[in-house]
């Protein structure tokens, strides 16, 4: 620890903030504990198994393949096909009863290991290090078996991530970027310690999100730190912030510094994602071989050439739609100017009250949820336009709003340019919370998708976007085997993905609705 920092916080603080900090990763059902997977027996996964009786949905074709089964050997889907299963099982078999079985879904953008506030108090550490393990058990209990986390506490994450191989709690596997690398002062341009004095120094335990560089020679540095142990690299492209503030610029990155990222980029196998909601963002990201986009334009609609330009160059894109629902903050205007008063907006706003007051309570600590909602009376106290200097980190409502209004119209052009489409919700940005995934996949069958296309979208798709679709996305002989069993049929209605019955990763079983051996699921 350099002196400079210590004598800025002062040797007290510092040493308080760490006994602090310790002790909330050492508690119970925070770090190094076990949590119990909900209703899932003792069970031997030593032997091949057998799960029967399922509806799958092949994502591939689109169909249904009716009595269909599957032998489970070391992780992998070994045999399937229909009808009585032909080899003799002697482990465990799962009767699926006719449940509908799909792949494992895959949430390709999420902050896995950040707190979903827009500032934090030091009296509720134990809430936000609950909060933090709480995500990934989450996000499996809602059918996620793979996340890609999009800038992380990499210290923290790496810590969990062996929670979760160890069998101490369930969560997904996670494909990450270790933290974000940036221009110091680009996008999310908030200080940590504005967020939380002591954040600076909780670095030294858990990393940081963002890992801001000064010049070249220091992004040359922190881009090989950066890149151990990940599978992909983060980078922000917008030149605008979308926070409530007079100036709105932010640095970007120089030409020869996207040149050097991108020769290390291909030297070493890494893929290349942009964070960008602006046309200048999106314009930078045709300039360079990046393979996938996060969040979608929202300043403008794109042209049709804009469009067919991001086919030719085949960048996918994570859109986050849910982002924009999140962020609709009605709560800026006495009156919501006409210009929003549209019925796709008018649909959003109405799912955005819904989920706030009836199901946010299912995923996030609700004293959490509670001080994100106090937070939004800043937007009526205090001129908007100066709540970043003070502090206050809302978003500029207009981006948001464009979101919806521009963002849909460029994401319909794109699905029908074929562009490779995935889903993400940002979980771990407040109101953006683990287990609520299936808010996407409800906008985008409100935005004209198809339920076959949401599907995809959440699994094959995405499987695509993160290099791994030889291992996961669908249920074919020699992948993971990543399943989730429902009791309705996801291509009839989409709402289906809001309550799995049962979730397995590389086939063990990470959660179960009731008691399987009473449903007789699993023979007593």
């Amino acid at each position: 620890m350099d002196n400079e920092l210590f004598y800025q916080f002062g040797r007290r603080d510092f040493i308080k903030y760490s006994v602090l900090l310790a002790g909330a990763l050492s508690l119970p059902g925070i770090q190094g504990c076990a949590i119990p997977k909900k209703n899932v027996p003792a069970l031997d996964y030593t032997r091949p198994f057998l799960i029967k009786n399922a509806r799958l949905v092949d994502v591939v074709s689109g169909q249904i393949v009716e009595n269909a089964w599957l032998i489970v050997d070391k992780g992998k889907i070994a045999f399937q096909g229909n009808g009585e299963p032909q080899q003799n099982i002697q482990g465990i078999v799962f009767d699926l009863k006719g449940r509908y079985l799909i792949p494992g879904l895959i949430d390709a953008h999420c902050h896995s290991t950040a707190s979903p506030v827009f500032s934090m108090r030091m009296m509720d550490i134990l809430n936000h290090s609950r909060q933090q393990k709480q995500n990934f058990v989450s996000a499996v209990e809602s059918g996620i078996t793979t996340m890609r986390d999009m800038g992380a506490f990499p210290t923290l994450l790496r810590m969990i991530i062996k929670d979760i191989e160890k069998g101490n709690m369930p969560g997904p596997r996670v494909v990450y970027c270790n933290s974000i690398l940036n221009v110091l002062g680009s996008h999310p341009e908030i200080p940590p310690s504005d967020v939380n004095i002591f954040a600076r120094p909780a670095s030294f335990f858990v990393g940081m999100i963002m890992n801001n560089f000064r010049d070249t020679e220091e992004m040359e540095e922190r881009l090989k730190e950066n890149a151990r142990g990940a599978s992909l690299i983060k980078l922000t492209l917008d030149n605008e912030s979308i926070f409530c503030k007079k100036d709105k610029a932010i640095p970007v990155y120089t030409k020869e510094q996207l040149d050097i990222i991108f020769r290390f980029a291909e030297k070493t196998g890494l893929p290349v994602s942009a964070h960008s909601q602006y046309k200048y963002g999106f314009n930078r990201a045709m300039e360079y071989p990046f393979n996938s986009i996060e969040h979608i334009t929202t300043d403008v609609i794109l042209s049709d050439d804009d469009v067919m330009k991001m086919a030719k160059r085949n960048l996918a894109i994570v859109p986050t739609m849910t982002v924009g629902q999140s962020y609709l903050m009605e709560e800026a205007y006495a009156e919501l100017p006409q210009k929003y008063r549209t019925p796709e907006i008018t649909e959003e706003l109405r799912a955005r009250k819904e989920y706030f007051e009836k199901e946010s309570v299912n995923h996030c600590d609700p004293l959490l949820h509670k001080q994100n909602l106090s937070a939004l009376k800043y937007y009526k106290t205090m001129p908007i336009d100066t709540l970043f200097q003070q502090k206050k980190f809302l978003v500029n409502p207009e981006v948001f709003f464009n979101m919806i209004g521009n963002g849909l119209v460029n994401l319909k052009k794109m699905n029908q340019a074929g562009i490779l489409i995935g889903s993400g919700i940002d979980a771990g940005m407040p109101f953006c919370y683990f287990g609520g995934n299936y808010r996407e996949y409800e906008i985008l069958q409100r935005a004209g998708f198809s339920n076959i296309e949401i599907l995809r979208c959440a699994t094959i798709n995405n499987s695509k976007i993160l290099k791994i679709e030889d291992k996961t996305g669908s249920l074919e002989t020699g992948k993971y085997a990543d399943m989730v069993a429902l009791d309705k049929n996801p291509l009839e209605d989409i709402r289906a993905l809001r309550k799995p019955h049962m979730v397995f990763k590389e086939g063990s079983l990470m959660f179960a609705a009731g008691n399987l051996r009473n449903s007789g699921i699993i023979p007593a």
